[in-house]
This record gives structure tokens, sequence and C-alpha cells, in this order.
């Protein structure tokens, strides 16, 4: 009877979790406080709530070109422009409703963190290269930066 009781415990805890992470679009307000940018974190994407939008190919892959002025976060991953110049200050969009990151991984290039329905700007890298970064609320989100 315990273990009964432990299993129905810990499944109403998964659902009030998973209900707690859902997208509530009832809220036109996009600067709620009650995002902490961590929330989906460890949830796996089969446990996403239905009314985000899935990306129509894998997750965290870049599209060269997709963006000719920046980059631009939608449906949990990047567009890339195909190329930049080396310190050229880069735009970028996130149309997503959720905090993503653009973080270099090579430590202290860049490190932006951009609010749901916000822009920002980074400067990128001033030596041609190939750098690639991710999202740190969501680390299968990654892209490539290119400069030239």
């Amino acid at each position: 009877m315990k273990r009964i009781l432990a299993v129905l415990a810990a499944l109403i805890l998964a659902v009030f979790a998973l209900t707690a992470c859902s997208d509530n679009n009832d809220s036109s307000d996009n600067d709620s406080a009650d995002h902490d940018g961590m929330a989906m974190t460890s949830m796996p994407m089969t446990s996403m709530p239905t009314s985000m939008s899935m990306p129509s190919m894998p997750l965290g892959m870049s599209t060269p070109g997709a963006s000719s002025m920046g980059i631009v976060i939608s449906g949990f991953e990047y567009s890339t422009p195909e190329s930049v110049m080396p310190g050229q200050v880069l735009t970028i969009q996130n149309n997503d409703t959720v905090e993503h990151s653009v973080t270099s991984d090579t430590a202290g290039l860049f490190n932006e963190d951009i609010e749901a329905g916000e822009t920002e700007t980074i400067t990128v890298p001033s030596e041609p290269g190939t750098y690639t970064f991710h999202c740190t609320y969501h680390p299968s989100m990654r892209g490539t930066l290119t400069v030239k």
C-alpha cells in the first residue's frame, strides 16, 4: 500500500511540474517575472507543451543564409547569416516565447541573454574563423558563426 501511495504522489508531483512549465497564451504581458529561464532545461522535448511550435528541422541546427542581417531565434533554433565581418555588431532577435542566450562555446567571446520577443546585439570576434555557440537555458540549441 505504501508503494502505491509513493507512486501516486510522484505522479501527482510530475503533473504539477509539467503544468507549471506549460506555456500560458492567455497572458499578454511578455515582461512577466515568473519565468526564470531554467524551467524547461531538464524537461525532455517529448514533454513540451503542445501549444509551442516545433521546429521543422532538428533542434539546434543553424540555417546558413537564413538571415542576412543577424541571428534569429524561432522555434527553439537559431538561423544565422552565411558569414559575418570581423568585429561586426550583430543583431539577435528572439521570436520565441521564452528567454534564450547566445553564448560562445569559447569562454569570454560573447554571451548575451535575450528575453522573449526582444532584440539584443553582440560584437562578433575580430579574428576570422568558425565560432560555435549555444543557449545556456536550452543546451540542445546550437549554432555556428562564420567570420570572414
